[in-house]
């Protein structure tokens, strides 16, 4: 089958996380999104693999794209397993727009043959997309923004700190694991590169 994929411009993919929220919004209460519960709505069917798949992938959509498959050892942990089924939501979202069609993945839907420039496009567009529907981005920044009251006097080793802090808080708000909350945090703005690899990357295990 022939297939091209065309990177999404950031302003773009808040766009899709904007359609899928606004489509599922009976999925959403207060901060949490119930990313499992849209994957079901979009015909998705989740299956956890026993062995050591986590070796090799955190997820990933099977040959048969109705199929979303994670390593069960996620399972215990909603915060971590949560980003991993959105981002595999959204490869399905961005290779298949099936949000352009209806709400469910077409029964035909066949797997696409990607370039190497064309996996590493859609593998970063899909990281983003995950996080902008987990983490919308107004309620996201305003909650980040409440909870970040920083004082420039008060030196950076005490801001690093409170950057962790709001990390903490906002994983319990959204159900997702703090690195999840320092990606978007980052992608937003809210803090930079440096703050979120120093504070974050650099201290979490992948």
């Amino acid at each position: 089958m022939s297939y091209s994929y065309i990177k999404r411009s950031v302003e773009e993919l808040e766009q899709i996380a904007a359609i899928v929220l606004s489509r599922y919004a009976k999925r959403c209460s207060g901060c949490f999104v119930d990313i499992e519960a849209i994957a079901e709505d979009c015909g998705l069917t989740i299956l956890p693999r026993q062995g050591g798949l986590r070796n090799y992938v955190e997820g990933y959509v099977a040959t048969n794209p109705h199929y979303i498959v994670v390593p069960d050892q996620l399972t215990s942990y909603a915060g971590r397993y949560r980003p991993v089924i959105a981002e595999e939501l959204c490869h399905a979202i961005l290779e298949y727009d099936f949000l352009s069609q209806g709400d469910t993945l077409p029964c035909d839907a066949q797997p696409h043959a990607l370039t190497k420039q064309q996996h590493l496009d859609i593998e970063t567009d899909a990281r983003y997309l995950s996080l902008a529907i987990l983490l919308p981005r107004e309620k996201f920044s305003s909650r980040f923004n409440a909870c970040f009251q920083f004082n420039p006097s008060d030196g950076a080793a005490n801001k690093d700190k409170l950057l962790r802090h709001c990390a903490d808080q906002l994983e319990h708000d959204f159900h997702v694991w703090s690195l999840s909350i320092a990606y978007r945090a980052r992608d937003l703005r809210l803090i930079t590169v440096d703050e979120c690899r120093r504070n974050f990357s650099n201290r979490i295990p992948m």
